[in-house]
């Protein structure tokens, strides 16, 4: 049998078929792609929102044992009865939640008659736990300084959850209008704290804010303070003076010789100002990465995702505890 030698045997792709394949798939990957990456936040926000609702519940059940919430950052172990100027044992909120939120490891090595910097308490003040961190932010991530004079301060961990302080500054004068706040107007080494239960939420608990996302500085080694989460004044809260994510600055102690609260030049999504070392001065803004808006927690334990465009009015309503309005709709 003779074969016809005009017929050849075809063994492969030619160019222009190559072509074609490789631009079907670059498509489908183009396609595929926003896919992928929205599923991808959505797994971060319910992490997130999880993380949330952990330190609402933490809160709670410190409220059932201790009777109130703790203080959002304390100087003295009673600091509603010592009300002079100095240091005592400095920390913030995060430390009285470590028995309610699964840390009574950390809690044990914490000495509560000693100030965060000091041994036992800075090597605990260094180690990052998985709750402080957004996903969707830089889990893990310290403060390290490039600043020789806050070199002793280094490894600090930063965090993504922060109290509610109220509709304007950290403090206003003979107003008590949210569940953290404070009794004076003094900077870090003066201010009194206030404590509030559950029955002081005369607004009601599913329509006061309880906890919000804040952001900290974009690299380690930026001199910002913003989310230090064991430190007692400088940043672990939020108020309200500008909706989510809004360009509303964020104000904060910053002198000469340290660099204090923040860092502005950095990020421009992150801007802040230096203020004077009170805490009338000062202000920050709930901000997450999140596309769209913030995660945030009730008095009574639940969480929502509240977006930027939340009409401001509604978002100060809502971070008051007694004001005798309802917050509405949003």
């Amino acid at each position: 049998m003779f074969r016809n030698p005009s017929r050849h045997c075809r063994s492969g792709f030619t160019l222009v078929e190559l072509l074609v394949v490789i631009a079907i798939i670059g498509t489908l990957v183009g396609l595929l792609l926003p896919a992928i990456q929205a599923a991808r936040e959505a797994a971060r926000l319910s992490s997130c929102a999880n993380n949330t609702r952990q330190w609402a519940l933490a809160m709670l059940v410190h409220h059932d044992a201790i009777k109130s919430f703790p203080y959002f950052g304390q100087r003295f172990n009673n600091p509603e009865v010592n009300t002079g100027a100095g240091y005592g044992s400095r920390r913030s909120f995060t430390v009285a939640l470590w028995p309610y939120a699964e840390q009574l490891d950390l809690y044990s090595k914490w000495d509560m008659n000693k100030n965060w910097w000091v041994s036992p308490n800075m090597s605990v003040c260094q180690k990052p736990i998985s709750a402080y961190y957004c996903a969707s932010d830089r889990p893990n991530a310290r403060y390290l300084p490039v600043s020789s004079n806050l070199g002793g301060f280094s490894g600090v961990v930063r965090g993504n959850y922060a109290v509610n302080l109220g509709p304007g500054r950290a403090y206003v004068a003979n107003q008590r209008v949210a569940p953290f706040g404070a009794k004076s107007a003094g900077g870090s080494d003066a201010y009194v704290p206030y404590r509030s239960k559950l029955s002081d939420i005369t607004d009601g608990s599913s329509k006061t804010l309880l906890m919000s996302e804040i952001r900290f500085a974009p690299r380690d080694d930026v001199d910002d303070w913003r989310g230090s989460m064991l430190i007692e004044s400088f940043s672990i809260f939020f108020t309200a003076a500008g909706p989510p994510n809004s360009d509303t600055t964020d104000r904060g102690w910053r002198d000469g010789t340290f660099p204090g609260l923040c860092d502005g030049t950095i990020d421009a999504s992150l801007p802040c100002a230096g203020a004077t070392d009170s805490l009338a001065d000062w202000q920050i803004i709930a901000r997450s990465r999140h596309p769209g808006g913030v995660n945030a927690s009730f008095c009574d334990g639940s969480v929502a995702f509240i977006p930027n465009s939340i009409e401001p009015g509604i978002w100060r309503e809502l971070s008051t505890m007694n004001s005798g309005t309802s917050a509405g709709n949003w």
